[in-house]
């Protein structure tokens, strides 16, 4: 048997043990209660988090690529179960931190070699074409575990502070125990004596000379950004709506339900509606989203955050089968980390102003503004991805 042909399934396994993140739903109460922080410290911690994922983001992605996905893969988990142990054993603002750098270190590996890892292994088994299927396969998987956690971290939470971050520890040893049962793909590794020069030119390739290339990718980071804007106002939207604080767990649970539906049907809606088709779907979505978001007054008005959170899912395994297409052989983790790492960016530099105008004016001026934003920046994306990418490759075969 191939060594890369049960790759597909352990890696929708390895997504669906490592994406249960027991502790995400329940980090503001646990930074703020059981580690002392005031909420301003506690948005510099997430800004922190995320400024250390993305300074890592494309160098651990050119590493990917010249270790070898599997490697990065293997490096990047046990990286990351160091840094839930040091939280788990966390006591004050510093070793937080030195957990969340540790944290960004691992996430930042494995960002890219997995799905460079499930492409190449459907390619080396004449299966490309597959790619879409898999990688909604993948997506729904995490997102399904990510949904059960957070109905389950609030009980784990009562029961002791420290259980979400111990449940999410023994998550991250069995992911690293899948990890290390991947095969490693038989690629040709490139003799690269100057990195630095490397890395120079896959950002000119990716951004300045590959026109296809770079409208692929802009168009993934405006729909993503598009979709998780709102992602960190939505439970205090909901709560001064009127919404009851019971129900911030099962409307995360609920949120990560609908990127799962949106991933299991993206591969059917790619090949019934055409790629440009289900992207103008996307499109239509997030507008009605932040609309429903900026009108409403109902303590239900947060269901319209679900309309982005399907976005989420359904865009993403249609613009990610195109980008690892089109993206070099030999580069294709430090690509899809590069798209990870203007992603990143743009919301470090967006995500306080967002915040700023959420404290000055409230959440639905802003979100008026932001989604008519996202609409536009989403539109001219489009627009340059019609006028400048690849045929797309929708067509596969029936599962």
């Amino acid at each position: 048997m191939s060594p890369v042909k049960q790759n597909p399934w352990l890696i929708c396994a390895y997504y669906g043990v490592h994406s249960a993140m027991f502790p995400a739903a329940i980090f503001p109460l646990f930074w703020t209660r059981d580690i002392g922080m005031s909420v301003a410290t506690m948005m510099s911690v997430q800004a922190f988090f995320s400024l250390s994922i993305a300074l890592f983001e494309f160098p651990s992605g050119y590493i990917a690529d010249r270790l070898g996905h599997r490697r990065a893969l293997v490096l990047g988990s046990g990286a990351i179960v160091i840094g839930w142990l040091l939280y788990a054993l966390a006591r004050g603002l510093w070793s937080v931190l030195a957990a969340e750098l540790v944290l960004g270190v691992g996430f930042s590996l494995i960002s890219g070699a997995d799905a460079a890892l499930l492409y190449d292994s459907l390619r080396e088994e004449g299966r490309e074409h597959e790619f879409a299927r898999w990688y909604g396969r993948m997506r729904s998987a995490a997102q399904i575990s990510s949904g059960a956690a957070a109905l389950l971290a609030g009980f784990l939470y009562a029961r002791w502070s420290r259980l979400p971050f111990v449940m999410e520890l023994v998550c991250w040893v069995v992911a690293l125990g899948i990890a290390l049962r991947f095969g490693e793909t038989r690629r040709a590794q490139p003799r690269v004596e100057d990195h630095l020069g490397r890395m120079r030119a896959i950002v000119r390739d990716s951004l300045v000379r590959r026109a296809d290339l770079r409208a692929v990718m802009l168009l993934g980071v405006a729909f993503a950004l598009a979709a998780y804007l709102p992602t960190w106002l939505i439970a205090l939207y909901a709560t001064e709506a009127g919404a009851e604080v019971a129900w911030i767990g099962p409307m995360w649970a609920a949120a990560s339900f609908t990127t799962a539906l949106g991933a299991m049907v993206s591969e059917r809606a790619g090949r019934r509606l055409g790629m440009t088709g289900t992207l103008l779907a996307c499109l239509a979505l997030v507008a009605a989203g932040y609309l429903g978001l900026a009108l409403s007054h109902h303590a239900l008005g947060f269901a319209f955050y679900f309309l982005l959170t399907f976005v989420r899912g359904l865009h993403m395994p249609l613009l990610h089968h195109e980008e690892q297409r089109l993206a070099p052989d030999d580069d294709r983790a430090s690509c899809v980390s590069l798209r990870s790492f203007l992603f990143r960016i743009a919301f470090v530099l967006l995500g306080p102003v967002v915040g700023m105008g959420v404290d000055r004016y409230g959440h639905r001026p802003v979100l008026w503004v932001a989604g008519a934003l996202m609409v536009a920046l989403t539109l001219l994306c489009l627009g340059l991805f019609r006028a400048h990418a690849a045929p797309p490759s929708c067509q596969v075969n029936s599962a």
